[in-house]
């Protein structure tokens, strides 16, 4: 289980389009593919036109230029 500091939320993502692995969301005003796979307990978000919190590691927050 990842700590609260090894972890990220995000509110108010926007998914403009997703497949089985990697969803394109608006998040904090870029643009970002994040994997599927890799978002944690607590992400509201999983398919196109959903809106919601998205949670991610802080590493991978940190590859995608978010953290």
């Amino acid at each position: 289980m990842i700590d609260g500091t090894q972890r990220v939320e995000f509110s108010d993502v926007e998914v403009l389009a997703a497949t089985d692995f990697v969803m394109r969301c608006r998040v904090a005003g870029k643009f970002v593919g994040v994997p599927a796979l890799k978002t944690l307990p607590g992400t509201e978000v999983t398919r196109r036109g959903d809106r919601g919190q998205l949670v991610l590691p802080l590493d991978l927050a940190q590859k995608l230029g978010l953290a």
